[in-house]
């Protein structure tokens, strides 16, 4: 089925290879046996959806690749130089400028009504063409490197008067220049109709806007007015002669294709559809059985059953209706006609009704209930069922008002009787379901909580007044409006099941599977991830797929509501690829790898780190603090570079933070003066160490162990066992006494005083004895005891000694004067201790 557009196919046809050739019944019999016995039902669901616009850009793919090398020398043809002229010849080139100059005339020819078809259509044919010179450009950039470095290689021209060159290097030179001109001409020509079909798609975007505004709020005579009706009988004859037109060509095709010699093809077509469509009806129970198989019991299982049975009947239904399609028309091209730009819009929309039937199916489970996803009762989900299937019937007749509505088929009351139509059967839908739940819910005797919360309620109200004002709309004239909002609800429904299936689906997986008490979650752990990384992998990833989802229910509901998936698609490629603004790249693989970079970044370092310091640091005679300031001081590094990198992957270059160094510069001279001050101060520290990790230092009157050093302050440890935090700007604007730099060893010191008259051999005896059998003090040096001083009535003798650190100092202090004073009263000494030095 071919859903192209009359741009898209037209566009082609200027640049695309002959037509290929009809294929023969043989070959069309081995293609649909290939199709229906394969199960690559993606492929075939894509395809039924895309229709022939896949085979439009191929064509153009292959007429690039196709069209004779280049209009130079023969004997260059098949030279590098002759490849350029390969990858965009002049009649593609050509071709683009014809289409973008056709496209530009139309828009702006005031003489043609442009309707929103005509505009979208419009639309189609720029992108298209911007995207294929946006291909030529991509392709032929590489080769201008080329010539540029191969010029470089060759060298300028010989001067005058200078030894000339080898003639084989001048005529290299020669071809070479000329290869790089015409490259550059044919690269200019490229890029400007890239930008030109940019900005022609941007201009019709906005035209296009407006029409569909001023459409959705033109008035046409009530429906309940004789005028509505006297206008349609006006152009009764014209409807009906081009229904006999499009009738007579359909009966043409099918009439063509039943011929003798293609009758067995067309019967084995009709066959292989009828087996497509009805291959669903016994998948139910292999899907259930294939989630039971999988995954553990519970609400994951469930979904599972229904995400995997519903894209069954999307992918089957799908490629029913492609070999259906093809069993009609022959394989022949009917690329253009009419009945093939029904069965487009047609054909767009059956997956959809598979999609639906299969998830309505699978989801009410009105015979099961032990499979049932909503909490429903038995009586509600049989009540639904029609309810499903009238849905699916919806959104077939969305695709062939979808046809009237862009098409000629129909005048344009014509086209209003189909859309009022369709709006009075989609609205008593949307006003019977919620009542149909709450009335079974009613008479049944078992009790389901849903639509009694608040939201359900809500939601029960804005489906009654949405139904409401939709027909209220439509009766009075507007039947744009009233057509257009269910339209869009209900290309908004199905988007909103799909994505919410598969929402839960991957969230219940990753609560149950691969967490770290999953199933799969063990694999991991046993791997030697921790649980704790496995539990936090899933949370983020969950999430991040979450957003994704919301990005596609956006695209969706931007779309319009008419599922054209080229608007979809691009839509999707705007968020996911990207969009700059100002400079910087907003997109959702932007933000992927903002947040991937600095996870890894974070790996790595830690990497880093322990190699560091289990591999390289014990072959070297670093002490502690030079490890920790080499360490610190690396990782300060590498994260300003993962900073970096993840400015650089949004866009933010040095230039652009110019206003932000000007800012930073002021609040530096106010503000910030101090957090700078410490930062460099931190910085200093690393380097010069003239403190380190473990020193025992006194800052302003206090002492303690330093216990770690950042880049802003230092961590101090006190006696008591509490922490104080010093900036560090006071290490280096005030004296810091490092009572362990360069002297691992302590020293301590005991003053006692003695009356005059007392024997000083024997107290310096005493004391020395004493001294000896402290524990805590160094043999050697030995301990001494001296004569400080002698006053008028008093005499100092000073005990002094080492200790092996210096916090062993107080200790042994508090020691050796209790050894003393012991010492002394048991040789009959009075002593007094003074102060100690």
């Amino acid at each position: 089925m071919s859903g192209t557009p009359a741009s898209e196919a037209r566009y082609p046809r200027i640049v695309s290879a002959p037509p290929e050739a009809k294929k023969p019944p043989v070959r069309t019999l081995v293609y649909l046996v290939t199709l229906i016995f394969s199960l690559a039902g993606s492929g075939i669901f894509l395809a039924s959806l895309t229709g022939l616009s896949l085979f439009s850009t191929a064509t153009i793919a292959r007429a690039a690749d196709d069209t004779p090398a280049w209009s130079g020398e023969g004997r260059n043809q098949d030279t590098l130089f002759a490849v350029p002229a390969t990858i965009a010849p002049d009649a593609t080139l050509d071709a683009l400028e014809k289409t973008i100059t056709d496209v530009f005339r139309t828009r702006i020819d005031p003489s043609k009504g442009h309707s929103a078809g005509n505009v979208a259509e419009l639309a189609r044919s720029a992108t298209i063409a911007g995207n294929t010179a946006d291909d030529i450009v991509a392709r032929l950039e590489p080769y201008e490197k080329i010539f540029k470095t191969m010029l470089d290689v060759l060298g300028p021209a010989p001067a005058k008067g200078a030894p000339p060159e080898l003639p084989t290097l001048t005529a290299q030179r020669d071809r070479l220049l000329k290869a790089q001109n015409d490259l550059s001409g044919r690269l200019t020509r490229a890029r400007l109709c890239a930008l030109q079909a940019h900005q022609l798609v941007l201009v019709l975007s906005q035209r296009n806007n407006a029409v569909q505004q001023a459409m959705l709020l033109q008035r046409f005579p009530s429906p309940l007015a004789p005028a509505f009706w006297s206008n349609l009988s006006a152009e009764f004859p014209s409807n009906i002669a081009r229904l006999r037109g499009f009738a007579g060509e359909t009966a043409q095709t099918v009439a063509s294709t039943a011929e003798s010699s293609r009758l067995p093809t067309m019967l084995i077509c009709f066959f292989g559809a009828a087996i497509l469509f009805a291959a669903p009806f016994f998948l139910l129970k292999q899907a259930r059985r294939a989630a039971a198989r999988l995954l553990p019991d519970g609400r994951v299982r469930r979904i599972a059953a229904v995400l995997l049975y519903s894209a069954c009947c999307a992918g089957f239904s799908g490629a029913g209706a492609l070999v259906f399609w093809l069993g009609i028309t022959g394989a022949s091209d009917v690329e253009g006609s009419s009945f093939a730009e029904l069965a487009g819009f047609v054909g767009s929309q059956i997956p959809l009704v598979g999609f639906m039937l299969g998830a309505g199916a699978s989801m009410l489970a009105a015979g099961n209930p032990d499979w049932r996803v909503v909490p429903l009762g038995d009586a509600t989900a049989r009540a639904l069922t029609p309810c499903t299937l009238w849905f699916a019937l919806l959104i077939l007749l969305r695709g062939i008002l979808r046809y009237v509505d862009t098409g000629t088929i129909l005048g344009p009351f014509g086209v209003q009787t189909a859309d009022i139509i369709f709006v009075f059967i989609a609205a008593p839908l949307l006003f019977i379901t919620p009542r149909q739940i709450v009335r079974q819910r009613d008479t049944a005797s078992d009790e389901t909580p849903l639509l009694q919360s608040t939201i359900g309620r809500a939601a029960r109200i804005l489906a009654f007044f949405i139904s409401v004002f939709c027909g209220v709309v439509s009766l009075i004239g507007y039947i744009p409006l009233g057509y257009t909002t269910l339209s869009w609800i209900c290309s908004m429904v199905v988007t909103g099941l799909g994505l919410s299936l598969v929402f839960l689906l991957v969230n219940d997986l990753a609560t149950t599977v691969f967490t770290s008490s999953g199933r799969l979650g063990m694999q991991f752990v046993r791997l030697g991830i921790s649980p704790r990384l496995v539990d936090q992998g899933c949370a983020v990833i969950s999430g991040l797929f979450s957003i994704l989802l919301v990005f596609v229910a956006i695209a969706v509901a931007q779309s319009g509501g008419d599922f054209d998936f080229s608007v979809i698609s691009g839509n999707i490629g705007k968020v996911v690829f990207g969009q700059h603004i100002g400079g910087v790249t907003l997109s959702f693989d932007v933000i992927l790898k903002c947040i991937a970079i600095p996870v890894i970044g974070h790996y790595l370092i830690r990497l880093t780190q322990n190699w560091l310091r289990n591999r390289l640091f014990p072959t070297t005679n670093l002490d502690v603090g030079s490890q920790t300031s080499i360490v610190t001081i690396f990782t300060y590094a590498a994260w300003i570079l993962i900073c970096l990198t993840v400015m650089s992957t949004i866009g933010i270059t040095v230039s652009s933070m110019t206003w932000v160094v000007s800012a930073l510069s002021v609040g530096i001279g106010f503000g910030l003066q101090s957090i700078v001050q410490n930062f460099v101060s931190g910085i200093i520290l690393l380097a010069e160490r003239p403190v380190t990790i473990g020193d025992l230092v006194q800052i302003n009157g206090t002492t303690g162990d330093i216990r770690r050093i950042s880049v802003r302050s230092t961590d101090i440890g006190l006696s008591d066992g509490s922490t104080m935090i010093v900036p560090n700007s006071q290490f280096i604007t005030s004296a810091v006494r490092n009572v362990t730099l360069g002297h691992p060893t302590g020293a301590m010191s005991v003053s006692i005083g003695l009356p005059l008259g007392t024997d000083l051999t024997k107290a310096v005896g005493v004391m020395s004895k004493a001294m000896d059998t402290v524990p805590g003090l160094l043999k050697d040096p030995p301990p001494s005891v001296t004569i400080a001083s002698i006053a008028a009535d008093t005499v100092t003798l000073t005990a002094s000694g080492k200790t092996s650190s210096p916090r062993n100092v107080d200790s042994a202090a508090n020691a050796v004067r209790l050894a003393l004073w012991t010492a002394l009263h048991e040789n009959g000494i009075v002593a007094t201790v003074v102060p100690t030095g």
